[in-house]
């Protein structure tokens, strides 16, 4: 117990002094290696609607796609994990599969996206939606 406390207070002590160690390291300003849409608003540019919706669907991508080899990790640590358990192993398995199927999807969905967007002369990244001129 005393060996727990011991990690315990010393974790603790880290977490609470970390910051200020990091502060006194140098500047931390955001805006100085800013890119994309994070770019765009530290130069006080306004930001348009599809700039937002670009980012947003990028960040889901990689979101899934991390979200996907997580469990993909977790599927092959509870293969290693069973034991040779029958149902351990089927169970892992299963969750492999979903796993790889889930980034099928994730990587199909970005390509047809893509592709979908290139027969339209419109990038992904920099989404510009029409306007409604007042002529």
């Amino acid at each position: 117990m005393k060996k727990f406390s011991a990690i315990i207070g010393s974790i603790s002590v880290f977490l609470v002094t970390a910051p200020q160690i990091l502060a006194a390291e140098g500047d931390l300003n955001p805006c100085k290696d800013a890119k994309g849409v994070l770019k765009a608003s530290c130069a006080g540019q306004d930001l348009s609607l599809g700039q937002v919706l670009g980012f947003v669907v990028t960040i889901a991508f990689i979101l899934a796609v991390l979200i996907a080899l997580f469990f993909l990790l977790w599927g092959g640590i509870k293969w290693i994990t069973s034991g040779g358990d029958k149902g351990g192993i089927e169970a892992a398995r299963n969750q492999i599969i979903a796993a790889v199927i889930g980034l099928i999807i994730v990587f199909l969905s970005f390509f047809i996206l893509n592709l979908v967007l290139g027969l339209f002369n419109l990038n992904l990244f920099k989404l510009e939606l029409p306007t409604l001129t007042g002529q």
